[in-house]
């Protein structure tokens, strides 16, 4: 008799648990690190990025990568340079996931880019962007500058994540595996190469 009440109790404690969780139990769908974008944003079609060299480039070209999003002046003063260097190591940390993941500093003005930028930008994709276009699609908090920050744009073209001001990299890599982890059964079919 007892056996029979054990095998009742382990076959109905699921169903317990489930409906407790359900009706009882409301997750926050806060993320472990970083701000959501609510709601999601999709990279708009009228963003006029330039490369360097003044050619037109469409961001939503990139769709199928996570995009680690940074707004900088070309001065790129030394947060700027750690911004580059710490996005540049979160990526190479990823090892095989490296590959789905652009790193792009969208440069705010039309200075020179400074030459100190260069090694730690080197494989980023660096593109001049309209800062007035740029606050209609990054969200910034009132009278707030982008500099410092980093957006995340998921494979499907969609800002959805705002990391905190000068980001741990721990924390982002940890965010970026699991983000990776979680997207790595879906497939699409024409993903540009870069770089």
């Amino acid at each position: 008799m007892v056996t029979l009440w054990l095998i009742i109790i382990v076959s109905v404690a699921p169903v317990v648990a489930a409906y407790v969780l359900y009706f009882f139990v409301h997750p926050t769908g806060k993320p472990p690190y970083g701000a959501l974008v609510e709601p999601q944003r999709p990279i708009p079609p009228t963003l006029q990025l330039r490369t360097l060299q003044g050619e037109p480039y469409d961001l939503r070209r990139l769709q199928g990568y996570w995009l680690m999003v940074m707004a900088e002046p070309a001065s790129c003063d030394a947060q700027c340079q750690r911004l580059l260097f710490v996005l540049r190591q979160v990526r190479i940390a990823l090892g095989d996931g490296a590959a789905q993941v652009v790193r792009v500093w969208l440069v705010t003005d039309s200075g020179a880019v400074n030459p100190q930028a260069g090694a730690v930008e080197q494989g980023a994709l660096v593109l001049r962007a309209d800062p007035a276009q740029l606050a209609s699609w990054l969200p910034a908090p009132p009278g707030g500058q982008l500099a410092g920050r980093v957006w995340l744009v998921d494979p499907f073209g969609h800002l959805m994540m705002q990391l905190p001001t000068n980001p741990d990299p721990t924390q982002t890599r940890k965010l970026m595996s699991r983000l990776l982890y979680n997207n790595a059964g879906i497939r699409f079919k024409h993903v540009e190469p870069v770089q």
